[in-house]
């Protein structure tokens, strides 16, 4: 798991809950990991011995500045008589990392304490090919390969690098540079080629009960002069001028989405605020949201989730756009716009550069052509471009994204129905694991309908207008003659063909009817879904000490128990969400207190670095599968937008 993400667009770093530096992705957050799920770090030596900061003999809380993603961490070793308290940053224009490191001596005496920083490096995510290089100009080490350069660097007030080494780790035998400064002593080899790591390392000295400071940085360029000369721009403003213009320059940021507060708790709008930071960190410069920037999922499934997924992405824009960002919002839906296919349709996934991710999801099936497609991706990227539209009036962006996507979206989402029900056509459902005629893919289908129906208007196209406003009208009916099942009492999961070809209701229970409701197309107080989504809240909630709504029963995805009937699946923070917020939507003071009961669920269940999971474990709590989940984080800022107006309206009446 990863305790602390961070991230400013082009740059992405990831630590674990030992402090160790797991990922680090450039020039595209999410594309490219450098750091390879390796763990690089920073050791201590003192009276003979090195302690990593990651052995467990150091006690570390996490925490960060007020009102910003600059990390305040403490660390303390009783052994060695030593505290140190650490920040962490990403310079929001720069390609850079800083960290501060306050040293404090718990002893009486004076002291020498020297300070290692080692580099465990991938460069492009293979360990081959790499050179590792002790560079004087910079008196710092420099990784690289193919373009990519990544300079290691350090300095207290009294000087900069004193020892160094590179070395070659986990080849043969040779266990590199980790294995060098076990005695506190570098080698100060200037250069290793292959599979490469590298250590650099400083002095404080101490006065009894003293202190003193220690900076170390990080800086990616694609060539060697503009990596030195980022060097010199940072020793020449000063490291520490710089972490308090980064720390002015994150207020600024979040305190734009500054309101009344008044019905959080302060735990919450602290969450609130670094869910904020956590999606913009997970934002490349040109647009595209990663779903995770969790690399060890690789490990398991030989795949992860660095990519944006068109719905994942869709989200994350309506959270910003809730809460005041719509300047970032609108990179996401204009990287959109560069990348939906000439039929109007969205792919499985992208990679940030915007190129098509991999997929699972065929072309053709049972001999015949199909569009490899969740459609509810298409629908949700229009839904919430046209949320943007009515919160912000921007007519410049709508026409500005017509020709280019939104027009040619509805055009395929008003002709891609079923001839038998006039429902949307069969397509890959949000969890992508069944094909079928889904009820969340109708109703952000149905939403997507009637605000193209605005947006197309907007632009003086009222023959698509007109179009969008009948194929909503017949969608609706649809939905309402073949997704509701009288004798059920409730909606359905979907329809799906049998192996005779005939349509038949899946009546399993399935957080994602919510979607009926979510995107305007049943009321929230509508009999029919207020029937089903009691029926989620009651079916799908873990019986256990942990809660939680589950994603549907029997769900198999990292399942760790079979018993149904207790644990329908692991839960998930988005479905708890989403059973908030119809509560919300109901809005009478006693679905609001239940709703904060819920937010309070999701809120205990964040890491102690502020990260959201996609699931829990349903008996320890602990996180399951990635963390964190920028759609999780999505989900909760909505939620919590939501609440706030809605628990506002009520106390106003």
């Amino acid at each position: 798991m990863r305790d602390i993400v961070l991230g400013n667009g082009a740059m992405m770093l990831n630590f674990d809950e030992d402090l160790n530096l797991r990922d680090l992705y450039w020039p595209y957050g999410g594309f490219e990991n450098h750091g390879d799920g390796n763990r690089s770090g920073c050791g201590v030596f003192a009276e003979g011995r090195l302690s990593w900061l990651s052995a467990p003999e150091w006690e570390k809380k996490l925490g960060y500045l007020p009102e910003t993603p600059i990390t305040s961490i403490g660390a303390v070793n009783h052994n060695m008589g030593l505290e140190l308290r650490i920040n962490d940053a990403l310079h929001p224009a720069e390609d850079f990392y800083l960290k501060r490191i306050l040293v404090r001596n718990l002893r009486e005496y004076p002291r020498e304490i020297k300070i290692i920083f080692y580099q465990d490096l991938s460069i492009r995510g293979i360990e081959a090919g790499d050179s590792a290089v002790y560079d004087p100009k910079t008196g710092g080490v420099y990784h690289y390969k193919k373009g990519c350069y990544i300079l290691a660097n350090c300095r207290t007030p009294h000087g900069g690098v004193e020892e160094y080494s590179t070395g070659v780790k986990r080849y043969q035998g040779r266990e590199g540079t980790f294995k060098d400064a076990e005695d506190g002593y570098l080698a100060l080899n200037p250069v290793a080629d292959g599979p490469v790591d590298s250590a650099i390392g400083v002095t404080v000295r101490l006065a009894g009960y003293g202190e003193d400071e220690v900076w170390y940085w990080l800086i990616a360029s694609h060539n060697l002069q503009d990596l030195r000369g980022a060097n010199r721009r940072l020793l020449e403003r000063g490291p520490e001028v710089l972490l308090r213009e980064m720390a002015r320059h994150y207020r600024s940021w979040i305190r734009r989405s500054r309101r009344d507060f008044g019905a959080l708790t302060p735990r919450q709008i602290e969450l609130l605020r670094s869910s904020l930071f956590t999606m913009r960190s997970a934002m490349d410069r040109k647009g595209a949201v990663v779903a995770s920037p969790d690399a060890d999922t690789f490990l398991v499934a030989r795949d992860h989730y660095m990519y944006l997924w068109p719905r994942d992405g869709a989200m994350v824009a309506h959270g910003l756009d809730l809460a005041g960002y719509p300047e970032e919002a609108r990179r996401i839906y204009n990287f959109c716009a560069g990348v939906i296919s000439e039929e109007g349709y969205f792919l499985q996934r992208y990679n940030p550069d915007g190129t098509p991710g991999c997929t699972w999801h065929p072309m053709v099936l049972d001999g015949q052509e199909i569009p490899p497609i969740q459609e509810d991706e298409t629908a949700l990227v229009i839904w919430a471009l046209g949320r943007h539209f009515q919160i912000y009036r921007d007519e410049d962006l709508v026409i500005s994204l017509y020709d280019r996507m939104i027009r040619p979206a509805l055009r395929f989402m008003a002709g891609y129905l079923d001839s038998e029900t006039g429902l949307v056509a069969p397509s890959w459902d949000l969890w992508e694991e069944r094909r079928g005629i889904m009820s969340f893919t109708c109703g952000a289908v149905y939403g997507a309908l009637k605000l193209g129906e605005l947006m197309a208007s907007t632009a003086g196209d009222q023959e698509m207008a007109d179009r969008c406003r009948i194929a909503a009208g017949l969608l609706h009916q649809a939905m309402a003659a073949h997704l509701y099942q009288p004798g059920l009492g409730r909606f359905v999961r979907g329809l799906f063909h049998d192996r005779e070809g005939r349509l038949v209701p899946d009546y399993t229970l399935d957080a994602s009817m919510y979607g009926l409701f979510a995107f305007g197309a049943f009321s929230a107080d509508d009999e029919r879904m207020e029937a089903t989504m009691r029926a989620i809240g009651s079916g799908l909630w873990v019986k256990t000490e942990v809660g939680g709504v589950a994603r549907y029963t029997s769900d198999y995805y990292h399942r760790v128990s079979d018993d149904v009937e207790a644990v329908p699946g692991n839960p998930w923070i988005i479905t708890t969400l989403w059973l908030a917020d119809w509560h919300i939507a109901c809005g009478t003071p006693e679905d609001l207190e239940r709703a904060r009961g819920l937010i309070d669920w999701a809120t205990r269940h964040a890491r102690e670095g502020n990260l959201l999971p996609e699931q829990v474990h349903p008996y320890t709590g602990g996180p399951m599968s990635v963390c964190p989940l920028t759609w999780s984080h999505s989900t909760l800022v909505k939620v919590i937008m939501d609440y706030l107006i809605k628990a506002e309206s009520v106390k106003l009446n």
